[in-house]
């Protein structure tokens, strides 16, 4: 297995974008945005330091990027866990949770990144577009589960409380684990911690477990 600093080879100029936003990614997971620059993303691509401005016109470029695929690939797995948890509206938001953690344990990529880090001028589109259809697709699944006149605002807060806390469980486990155990668990008891969320959410707020 190659080291972090192992240059990759085989890189042609289609497929050097995509394996520098790969290689951005990885660094993350191990450095964090603090340790995060060009330079060392060209060292693990294998490529000359001059090879990413092709793509990238500096730092916060690549980071750019890498927060959109990040983005969109949280946003592929909840919509995956949704579907595969049936047709019932609690079980499919509940599955986002455990797929949320997942990712975080798995990966331990940019999760700093995309909350927290200041995107600005021509890349704030880049990672704004993502984080919208993110945000769409978790507001989607809460409003099956809220009865249908709840207000917009109400279910805005839902999903963000619902994010935010599966967010916060995932985020301990990684701070108190390097690298954590038995991610299985650990996602199937973000699901089950949601669908307790939920069901208490739906009780106190309207009296009913669904709508």
């Amino acid at each position: 297995m190659s080291s972090p600093t192992t240059p990759r080879r085989g890189y042609h100029h289609g497929d050097l974008r995509a394996g520098l936003i790969r290689e951005g990614i990885a660094l993350l997971a191990e450095t964090g945005v603090a340790g995060f620059s060009v330079a060392k993303v060209a060292v693990r691509a294998g490529v000359s330091s001059a090879a990413p401005y092709r793509h990238f016109p500096d730092r916060e470029a690549l980071l750019a990027a890498c927060a959109a695929a990040i983005l969109a690939d949280i946003t592929d797995l909840l919509a995956a866990a949704a579907e595969q948890a049936g047709p019932d509206p609690l079980d499919r938001l509940a599955a986002t949770a455990g797929a949320y953690t997942r990712y975080v344990l798995e990966h331990r990529a940019g999760i700093d990144l995309i909350y927290s880090y200041e995107f600005s001028g021509p890349h704030h589109p880049t990672v704004q577009e993502q984080s919208r259809r993110l945000t769409g697709t978790l507001m989607d699944l809460v409003s099956a589960v809220l009865p249908a006149d709840v207000p917009w605002a109400d279910t805005a807060d839902f999903a963000y409380v619902h994010l935010s806390t599966t967010h916060g469980y995932a985020a301990l486990l990684v701070k108190a684990t390097r690298p954590p155990h038995d991610i299985d668990s650990h996602a199937a008891r973000a699901v089950t911690v949601a669908r307790d969320h939920i069901t208490g959410y739906l009780q106190r707020l309207y009296g009913r477990e669904t709508p």
